[in-house]
């Protein structure tokens, strides 16, 4: 079979005229695509023709894979380069923002345009040479190309199912695709759509109408799963309630990459939303930590819990900035604020717990070099009637009250006692090193001391 250069009909072997155009094929040797052909019944121009069948190729899942990769890697290069222009302008509030107002422009404005336009693609399928086109080869309207694009988040609620069917379906169609009444074909096979039979307009409007009904719906239902989620039935949902939360969402995304600073700003632009919630607060606090800007991260706490002085979630933060900061005292008394206002928490109570086995291990190590200084004045000397010096060994109050305080966690929570363990036996470990750390600097064994603590009186 031959492809006219005229009109693109194929022509069957054996036969030189077209017998759509009447052109001569004679020496035409263009062969058509094979891959991923279905086979059309043409209508008959007159009663006595014999039905002429037609081979039209669609686009697979690998090649419109391809062209979805390079949309993405398009997107990204936008989302690129507004990004460095928010750096040279200075502009680093807004850049996130722009950055997802960006790759919310390319695929729900640009796309669509490029799709009804005379490209009828987007840019990665006008590399790929593919255009997507209803089911007779006609260019779509900008209302049905955008449905497409937002059937492709339906798509992604069936977790991926969706784009998996155009590698079964007989037209290579995603879900997508049946929702919007679209195919996608190779640019020089489209044109052979317009030979099928016309579609039937009733039967398309409603099944349009059904399209737009199902993706609607599922929009609708994930702002609602959002809504439920993110405020727990329990604050009142408002457009900057439902702004500063998506504002949170996407921090939090851009806060556990390796650039967390970059998430400042979308919380900065939420707590403008919200002044008042102490858990973006907070949130803010943890990337403020993390970056080391230690004096920010304590305004921002004293905000809270100013903001909301009855809220545990500030004064524990506090806590656990003193923690991370090796202020074992100061962490242990935020913590102690906190347990006054929620004594049945058991989290806060680890928190006390680990404050205290801190200051145990300080304690310890003071202890040890304590010991060092005294057997460098005695020169390895041992007395063991002195025991001026062996109260040190019973000072445990610190490790007495760490043991209290999980004590009261694991009373409250049963299952946080596996986690405590670990943290008791780790510590008993630390301690019993100390320990012997002390007995290997005075620089007598078990045995010496067994043997002293064993002698009888003199007289």
């Amino acid at each position: 079979m031959v492809r006219c250069p005229r009109c693109g009909f194929i022509i069957p072997d054996g036969e030189m005229v077209c017998g759509n155009c009447g052109g001569n094929v004679s020496r035409v040797m263009n062969r058509p695509q094979q891959a991923n052909v279905q086979r059309y019944v043409l209508h008959a121009e007159a009663k006595d023709q014999e039905p002429r069948q037609q081979k039209i190729g669609y686009a697979g899942f690998w090649k419109r894979s391809g062209a979805g990769l390079l949309d993405l890697g398009i997107a990204a290069i936008l989302m690129f380069c507004v990004m460095a222009a928010g750096e040279i302008l200075q502009y680093r509030a807004f850049t996130p923002l722009a950055m997802i107002f960006t790759g919310v422009f390319y695929f729900l404005v640009l796309t669509p345009l490029m799709v009804s336009s005379g490209y009828r693609a987007s840019l990665g399928k006008v590399v790929a040479g593919i255009v997507v086109t209803d089911i007779n080869g006609r260019e779509l309207s900008f209302s049905r190309a955008f449905l497409r694009e937002l059937g492709k988040y339906v798509s992604l609620l069936t977790a991926g199912a969706g784009f998996v069917l155009m590698g079964f379906k007989e037209k290579k169609q995603g879900l997508h695709d049946f929702l919007a009444l679209t195919v996608v074909t190779h640019r020089s096979e489209a044109h052979l759509l317009t030979n099928l039979a016309p579609a039937n307009t009733l039967v398309t409007s409603r099944r349009l109408w059904f399209g737009r009904v199902v993706t609607g719906c599922a929009i609708l239902f994930s702002l609602l799963i959002l809504c439920y989620f993110g405020f727990v039935l329990h604050e009142a949902v408002t457009p900057d309630g439902l702004a500063a939360h998506s504002l949170v969402l996407a921090a939090d995304s851009v806060a556990d990459t390796k650039y967390p600073q970059y998430s400042l700003p979308l919380y900065d632009t939420a707590i403008g939303f919200q002044p008042n919630d102490t858990r973006i607060l907070v949130k803010k606090v943890v990337v403020l930590q993390d970056t080391g800007q230690v004096d920010e991260a304590r305004t921002c706490l004293n905000r809270a819990m100013t903001a909301s002085p009855n809220d545990t979630l500030p004064i524990v933060a506090s806590g656990d900035l003193m923690y991370g900061n090796a202020q074992y005292q100061a962490a242990i008394g935020y913590y102690e604020k906190a347990l006054g206002l929620n004594r049945n928490d058991a989290n806060i109570w680890i928190k006390k717990g680990d404050a205290y086995l801190a200051v145990s291990m300080v304690e310890m190590q003071g202890m040890r070099e304590q010991y060092k200084s005294l057997t460098a004045k005695n020169a390895g000397s041992y007395q063991s009637s002195d025991t001026s010096t062996m109260d040190a060994f019973r000072s445990t109050e610190s490790y007495r009250e760490a043991i209290k305080s999980y004590n009261e966690a694991i009373r409250i929570d049963p299952l946080t006692s596996v986690e405590i363990s670990g943290r008791v036996l780790a510590s008993t470990k630390a301690l019993v090193g100390t320990y012997q750390g002390i007995l290997d600097d005075i620089g007598i064994d078990n045995s010496t001391i067994k043997a002293s603590t064993n002698q009888k009186p003199v007289g």
